[in-house]
């Protein structure tokens, strides 16, 4: 991809540099080497940092430096960013395929898409968006690819509250007796309730704290070695606390949940039945 310019505006975010970030892209406009992708890297097994490239040229192979692997996701094949100066004297190409428009603050963008395709028509076959636009068709397909994914996130949670609800069943039925002996010696049946809520709560509670981390491990295999391996790209991992929390949560209702029907059936369960359970 030949530019003539930093479309990012200076928030491109890179993987590596060779040397200082102020003078990479005076460096790259004027012609001193290239930029390579991070899918591009991966690919084609470049080590870090990578050495210089050959390319097929015009006029026969050319080797160029690479002065920087910056982050994209628009291409998992990989992106090569060349100076449009370098890329005209290599290969004689003059078109032009992209160009990008940067409005001044309130502009209307869609009054002058609506302009440029006016003046354009009849004359050349082009494509006008607008980045907000583009943003929000990447985010319809992206909600839509994962639709299928929240409804596995449904269908495991159904499951695991199922599992739950089994373990904890069998796990206070066979405390039938135990619990009978308390409610002989004074227990109320509020306290029983208050003593399964406590258990199934703590349990829950540890069961979410464990699983935060083991969540967190799953999250950086997927981001560093999987999503790598398979598209080229490294994602940028942020922690949120109100997702732990929420997950924490989630864990501890879930299994104040699934205590309830267990703590109803022994609640209901005549002190004499409770005792010779066995």
């Amino acid at each position: 991809m030949a530019v003539s310019g930093d479309i990012s505006d200076g928030k491109r975010p890179y993987r590596w540099i060779d040397g200082n970030k102020d003078t990479l892209w005076p460096r790259f406009l004027a012609g001193k080497g290239v930029m390579l992708s991070e899918p591009m890297v991966s690919r084609q097994h470049l080590q870090m940092p990578p050495r210089p490239i050959t390319l097929m040229t015009d006029s026969g192979p050319q080797t160029f430096p690479v002065l920087a692997v910056f982050s994209d996701y628009t291409s998992d094949q990989g992106v090569i960013l060349m100076d449009r100066a370098s890329y005209r004297a290599h290969w004689q190409d003059d078109d032009v395929t992209t160009m990008f428009l940067f409005l001044a603050s309130g502009a209307n963008s869609g009054a002058l898409i609506d302009q440029l395709q006016a003046a354009f028509a009849g004359r050349e076959d082009i494509v006008i968006q607008s980045t907000h636009s583009v943003r929000e068709a990447s985010m319809f397909i992206f909600d839509r690819s994962f639709t299928i994914t929240i409804a596995l996130q449904l269908v495991a949670t159904v499951v695991a509250f199922i599992g739950v609800l089994s373990a904890l069943m069998s796990l206070e039925l066979d405390r039938a007796h135990e619990l009978g002996v308390f409610r002989a010696i004074g227990m109320t049946t509020r306290q029983l309730w208050k003593l399964m809520f406590i258990e199934t709560g703590l349990m829950g509670g540890m069961a979410g704290l464990m699983a935060l981390p083991t969540g967190c491990i799953l999250a950086w295999i997927l981001v560093r070695i999987i999503n790598v391996r398979s598209f080229g790209w490294t994602l940028q991992m942020h922690f949120e606390s109100a997702h732990f929390l929420r997950a924490l949560l989630v864990a501890v209702v879930a299994a104040l949940a699934a205590g309830m029907y267990p703590a109803w059936r022994l609640g209901r369960m005549t002190i004499r039945t409770a005792i010779r359970e066995e």
